[in-house]
């Protein structure tokens, strides 16, 4: 099955590959965290559920396919049995049923006080005590011709086929065919390769439509021109009705519920300027049903610029408004708004440029300064009558007469200026005494006629200069650290500040002060329970009961919140001083701060306030400065279940699995957590075993199971182990973090046996029996129970068990025992030393709950020598039979000669 899945993901990852006649292409190969969905062209993929098959160890992944409506596709049912409340309310309706039920629970019917007894039991019992006196009714009055199946009705309960790695399910939808496969499951989540019709599109966004608005380069007086609009929805489902404005001036619409009804007579109202730059020649908006997902469009807008436009450049408004479907059919509005920028030119026209300005960026109160322009005559035509006014804007809160001319009116006049000249003018200025520090504008505007014509052109020129008081102090805030970097609720901290004084003169009796700031938290509230309304006699109480407490509990949550002081000084007053910080010098001042318990994760502002007094006329400068602290909570990972499989682990042993769980117990998230085991001998990881784990994202409380595998070395010595397993992740600040925890594993004692001593009753002897006496020692850590020792004779060695086996008994750590083994050595056999194989078997300490067995192997060397005796005798009564051969040959002979 995996072989079949992987040359399906190898076929969709390389060419598009033809389904039934339907091309299918690569949609979607990216990871998603439990509960995440990328939407699929009309279809929504929900990875909903990742678990653990412990029959094969493999993690499998549960996913969802929800069609438009939101209903999923790609269920299976399966039937069960469950009471039918209809069937059930008819019996009870039934007054030979109620007397029938009456007595089978006890009570006696002919006794109207019992009776009534009965309906008072029967109007407030459960329906599960009403549903258990129902059958038992049934079942003890057969003569009422019910039985238990006449009650019951089928009932389909929807289920999720679980989706292994490398494994492709197969979903069809209006005639189209999706493909997903499982590339790769953990703990947190899945990678996922989608695969279906190549018009449809992934995404993560329903519907989503970008512009980009293209001009010509350059347009001139009269000309008219086309803009090219192009909308792209590159979300994955489709937009509806959109309405396209592109105007001289923005539209916006007021309302969210506006629609393109209320839009146009804005638009029209907006963009009816006759007068204008450029105005529409056909239509300032168009309108188009759809917008397919991934479907580029391009709408045309036909412009024309006013006869009597002047040079510049002059913006015009994109306004595009579009519905998109969410959850239930609901349609939502969303807008999307741009502008490009149109270059008009008159060629023919003088037009100047600003060239260069000359002058000092900062002055101070009380100075003369020099502006020096120069303006060149960028048209193709003459300048002539060309005067030319300073004029300094008025600001708010600044000195209206700060800056002023000391020489002139800060006005020139010149006859003339030929295209491609140019011209120079200085003005003379003085800054006023009272002055305040600020930033001042000046704007130069100049009057001229172009060659012949009778009209008059004005153009305005911007600059600014910068007003400081000379010989004033000014504190800032340069540079402000955070010990530790990441704060917590409740956490203490140190605020270290840099203050830098920026002014020209010396800065005396500084003061800083933590100035209390208030911020809304939440109080902690208990929860409504209202789940005794689920027992009301009315159809959909439980719901109604589940929603009730889960919209008051909200609402209380909205309702129980108050000001709390964000952060308190700890140990010491709120409160810094300073004697004199001359110009360009730093202070640094730092404070111990404690941040509320109550506070959620967020960016909260402290409050600074400044005081000090500025030479050389010690005026005070109070200023107020906001800091902003960011409290993310610290992420605290730690190991909180190990275990192994199987749970007694012994040396020797291959595929240990070693299951963990890490915990996020802190405050902080740790995103793209990553475990590598560093496993050490005595251990191995097993060839089956994952190298790397990724366990995705913990969030504060949250925690995620993991395992691998080990082989354990069949030395290892009893004891406690530790696995050293390293985390990368990334921390709330986004920081990479690296953390190693240490994994506990537990290595069990067992016993081993080996062969001691070996000594024989007599030497092995050719056709002799011989006793071979055998002492083992167990050398193990525990104790072997019901050692028995066994000989092994191969076929081809000259040897007969005569007893094979022998019983030793229990031998504790440390202690021999001995055993026999009787061998009858052949006749024939060769005189040598022979090795003979000896196998031990024992059981383990049961009372340590070590039921294996274990079986040890030896040989012992068994030296034959030469029967020398029986040779002799055999070499003795060949001789004797030899001789008595002889002598009956002679008398044979001489009996038969006598004859």
């Amino acid at each position: 099955m995996k072989i079949r899945a992987a040359l399906l993901i190898l076929f969709l990852l390389t060419v598009p590959i033809s389904v039934a006649g339907t091309d299918i292409a690569l949609l979607f190969e990216g990871y998603l965290n439990k509960g995440d969905y990328v939407l699929v062209g009309p279809l929504t993929v929900v990875l909903s559920n990742v678990d653990k098959n412990y029959t094969s160890g493999e993690w499998v992944a549960f996913i969802a396919v929800l069609d438009e409506e939101g209903n999923p596709i790609n269920l299976e049912y399966r039937v069960i049995e469950v009471p039918d409340q209809a069937k059930i309310q008819e019996l009870l309706s039934n007054e030979t049923f109620l007397m029938a039920m009456a007595e089978t629970l006890g009570y006696n019917v002919s006794n109207p006080i019992e009776y009534a007894q009965f309906l008072l039991w029967l109007n407030s019992a459960s329906p599960a005590e009403i549903y258990e006196a129902v059958v038992k009714t049934i079942e003890e009055h057969p003569e009422l011709g019910l039985t238990v199946e006449d009650i019951m009705k089928p009932y389909p309960i929807p289920y999720l086929t679980p989706l292994r790695e490398n494994e492709t399910m197969e979903v069809e939808y209006k005639g189209n065919k999706l493909y997903i496969t499982a590339l790769l499951v953990y703990p947190n989540g899945a990678k996922l390769s989608i695969s279906g019709p190549p018009g449809w599109r992934a995404s993560m966004v329903q519907g989503l439509v970008i512009s980009s608005i293209e001009t010509p380069t350059v347009v001139r007086p009269g000309d008219v021109f086309d803009v090219k609009v192009h909308l792209k929805n590159i979300g994955a489902r489709k937009v509806r009705y959109l309405t396209v404005i592109l105007s001289p001036t923005p539209v916006i619409p007021e309302s969210r519920e506006e629609g393109a009804a209320s839009i146009i007579p804005q638009t029209l109202s907006q963009t009816g300027l006759a007068q204008g730059a450029l105005y529409p020649a056909h239509t300032s908006f168009q309108y188009f049903d759809f917008l397919e997902p991934g479907e580029d469009k391009v709408v045309t807008f036909r412009y024309k610029v006013n006869e009597n436009a002047r040079a510049g450049i002059y913006p015009l408004y994109l306004t595009v408004v579009y519905f998109v479907y969410t959850k239930d059919d609901q349609m939502e509005r969303r807008m999307l708004f741009d502008f490009a920028g149109v270059t008009v030119a008159r060629d023919e026209d003088a037009a100047f440029q600003l060239v260069e300005i000359k002058g000092p960026r900062i002055v101070h109160p009380g100075e003369d300064f020099s502006l020096t322009i120069r303006l060149r005559n960028a048209g193709r035509d003459i300048a002539k009558n060309v005067f030319g006014e300073l004029v300094i804007d008025r600001i708010e809160g600044l000195s209206n007469n700060a800056v002023i001319p000391v020489e002139g009116t800060g006005q020139f006049f010149v006859q003339f200026v030929n295209p491609a000249g140019e011209y120079e003018h200085t003005f003379r200025l003085h800054v006023a005494e009272s002055t305040k520090t600020g930033t001042y504008t000046f704007r130069l505007r100049l009057r001229y006629y172009s060659g012949n014509s009778n009209e008059e052109k004005t153009q305005e020129m911007t600059f600014s200069v910068t007003v400081i008081r000379r010989r004033a102090a000014f504190i800032e805030i340069e540079e402000v650290r955070i010990d530790p970097k990441e704060v917590e609720p409740g956490d203490t901290f140190k605020i270290i500040m840099k203050l830098k004084n920026v002014g020209e003169s010396d800065a005396r009796a500084l003061e800083v002060r933590i100035v209390p700031y208030e911020v809304s938290v939440r109080r902690d509230v208990q929860k409504v329970d209202l789940s005794a309304l689920s027992n009301l006699p009315i159809t959909g109480s439980q719901e109604l009961s589940e929603n009730l407490a889960l919209a008051l509990n909200r609402i209380m949550e909205e309702l129980a919140r108050e000001n709390v002081q964000a952060f308190l000084p700890i140990g010491e007053d709120n409160v810094r001083y300073g004697s004199i910080i001359r110009p360009n010098e730093s202070l640094k001042v730092e404070f111990t701060l404690k941040a509320n318990e109550r506070l959620e994760n967020g960016v909260y502002p402290l409050r600074v306030s400044l005081k000090y007094l500025s030479a050389p006329d010690d005026r005070e400068i109070s200023d107020e400065r906001l800091v902003g602290v960011e409290v993310t909570g610290r992420e605290m990972l730690v190991v909180s279940k190990v275990s192994t499989s199987p749970s007694r682990v012994l040396p020797g042993t291959d595929n240990v699995e070693v299951s963990f769980e890490v915990e996020n117990i802190g405050s902080g998230v740790a995103r793209y957590v990553i475990l590598r085991p560093l496993v050490e001998p005595p251990f191995e990881l097993s060839e089956t075993s994952e190298q790397l784990i990724n366990i995705g994202t913990l969030m504060p409380g949250d925690s995620a199971r993991a395992s691998f595998r080990i082989n354990v070395d069949d030395g290892a010595k009893a004891g406690t182990y530790i696995i050293p397993l390293e985390l990368t992740y990334k921390g709330p600040a986004g920081e990479v973090r690296k953390l190693q925890l240490e994994l506990p594993i537990i290595v069990a004692e067992k016993p081993r046996i080996v062969i001691e001593k070996v000594k024989f009753d007599r030497p092995p002897t050719q056709g002799e029996d011989v006793n071979v006496y055998i002492t083992v020692r167990n050398v193990g850590g525990e104790q072997a129970e019901s050692v028995v020792i066994e000989g092994v004779v191969r076929s081809s060695q000259p040897f007969t068990l005569v007893k094979r086996t022998d019983y030793i008994g229990n031998l504790d750590p440390g202690q021999a025992g001995q055993g026999v083994i009787t061998l009858t050595v052949g006749k024939n056999a060769i005189p040598k030393t022979y090795t003979i194989q000896v196998r031990i078997r024992a059981v383990g300490d049961r009372e340590k709950g070590d039921d294996n067995v274990y079986i040890f192997e030896g040989t012992i060397e068994v030296p034959v020598q030469e029967n020398v005796e029986e040779k002799e005798k055999l070499r003795n009564t060949a001789v004797a039979t030899g001789i008595l051969a002889l002598v009956l040959s002679i008398l044979i002979y001489w009996r038969r000669r006598s004859g």
